[in-house]
């Protein structure tokens, strides 16, 4: 059976408002994937990180990527779910339904795979099976588990999972591979995401991202996404590819890297975020204002106030600080930066009136 999704945090007490949205534009443009992935490996192996002089007056926006920036979390959720889905204890062809994807999806957004496939392995162990790769090795997966598998695997480009045994990897490896293979066509913005950017650009706003994926998945998405203009490899950084080890959210390494690289002081940046690792990254990185989004498709219409509370709650944070505010519409950031600039970057944040009033869709306080 599929590990249920943990308990929504206790409600809190914030506030909301309400406004119409307006029609936002997608910029994408098709993507070979072949050329998107062989652009982005040459643009990450010629371009290292270039820390840029800090200037103390700067205010950077340094943001997450996928689910944030990139509707990427949906697409590449579904990739490591059907690699997944047929060692789940008790899979069966009829209980991998939309529904029980989606869930999963849902569940484990903003999760590395690396732990994905440790809940796996626990829950095998747990039930007295042998290990994934065990199973893999001898090809023992249930036939009418690998057929549905094999169907939706289909639908993100993924060729049946048994031709993938010749090429000896580990699923660990497969699912880095693959899902680099599939963002590379399936990989668009979030909506609002490219005005935005535009926006910063023409305010003479730094950005940078600052992720936990690994490259060159990241790249490969900022090029399917069309951002080349805004992000060039050297503003791309990584908590799986910059380090050694790897430091992956809520551990604050990839902000710093993110702030110091932007040429601004960490309590100078605004960071945008999706998960609470993340706001747990940027809130142990003494980030000055963190901004939560739940306007991309991994976030059900339903789910977004409970998953607003979440990232408010600062559970993922050393001090239990989380975002001061969660927008729905990615434009509504542009209002907050000013403001952040204006104030000259004073913290802690509030949010007067004035300001909330230029919000154009629902957000939420603490």
């Amino acid at each position: 059976a599929l590990r249920p999704m943990a308990p929504h945090i206790a409600r809190t007490m914030f506030a909301a408002r309400v406004c119409p949205s307006v029609p936002v534009v997608s910029l994408r443009r098709p993507a070979s994937p072949n050329k998107s992935v062989a652009r982005a490996v040459r643009a990450v192996r010629a371009h290292a990180t270039m820390p840029a002089a800090v200037n103390k007056d700067t205010v950077a926006v340094l943001f997450d990527f996928d689910g944030t920036l990139g509707d990427t979390e949906t697409p590449a959720m579904r990739v490591a779910f059907w690699e997944l889905a047929p060692y789940f204890p008790g899979a069966s062809a009829g209980s991998l339904t939309t529904e029980t994807r989606d869930t999963y999806v849902r569940a484990n957004a903003g999760k590395a795979f690396e732990f994905m496939v440790e809940v796996v392995e626990e829950e095998r162990k747990a039930a007295g099976l042998e290990s994934i790769e065990a199973v893999r090795k001898a090809g023992s997966e249930d036939e009418g588990v690998l057929r549905v598998v094999d169907d939706e695997r289909a639908k993100s480009g993924l060729p049946p999972l048994n031709q993938t045994r010749a090429l000896g990897k580990d699923l660990l490896s497969l699912q880095k591979d693959e899902t680099v293979e599939a963002l590379a066509t399936l990989a668009k913005p979030c909506d609002g995401v490219p005005e935005t950017l535009a926006k910063l650009k023409s305010l003479n706003v730094p950005f940078s991202i600052a992720t936990t994926s690994g490259k060159p998945r990241v790249p490969v998405s900022v090029i399917a996404c069309d951002f080349e203009m805004y992000f060039p490899p050297e503003s791309i950084h990584s908590g799986e590819s910059d380090f050694d080890p790897p430091r992956f959210k809520p551990d604050p390494s990839v902000y710093l890297l993110a702030a110091e690289s932007t040429g601004a002081l960490p309590k100078r940046s605004v960071a945008v975020e999706d998960s609470t690792s993340g706001v747990g990254s940027a809130s142990n990185a003494e980030i000055g204002l963190i901004v939560g989004y739940v306007g991309a498709s991994h976030v059900a219409p339903g789910d977004k106030e409970s998953h607003a509370v979440t990232l408010i709650s600062g559970v993922r944070a050393e001090n239990n600080r989380g975002a001061e505010i969660v927008i729905t519409d990615f434009t509504d950031l542009i209002p907050l930066v000013e403001y952040f600039v204006e104030t000259n970057a004073a913290t802690p944040v509030t949010f007067p009136e004035s300001l909330l009033k230029r919000l154009k869709a629902k957000y939420y306080l603490p």
